[in-house]
């Protein structure tokens, strides 16, 4: 004998699905100039992106997309990142 057959219920009810949504669930803006501080951070000597990523609550995508644009220079993050001579660690 089954332990439904030994409840007093007319018949057990199917498991449903449950999603659980975590993390801000809102899109958050930055400002050019909160961009070029967390990619100059990203840009400290040892640093990684994932941990400067993870501490202001970003993906490390989302951290190496705004190095790349500030590396190339078509956004306006570059504008306020620090020009450095010679090889820049991007």
């Amino acid at each position: 004998m089954s332990d439904t057959e030994l409840m007093d219920m007319p018949k057990a009810e199917p498991v449903r699905r449950l999603e659980v949504f975590t993390g801000t669930g809102r899109r958050r803006s930055w400002t050019a100039k909160q961009k070029a501080r967390i990619v100059v951070e990203s840009c400290v000597e040892g640093a990684t992106v994932s941990a400067v990523a993870r501490r202001h609550g970003l993906t490390a995508q989302q951290l190496f997309a705004w190095r790349r644009k500030a590396e190339q220079g078509g956004a306006q993050i570059a504008r306020a990142v620090p020009v450095r001579h010679g090889n820049p660690r991007f």
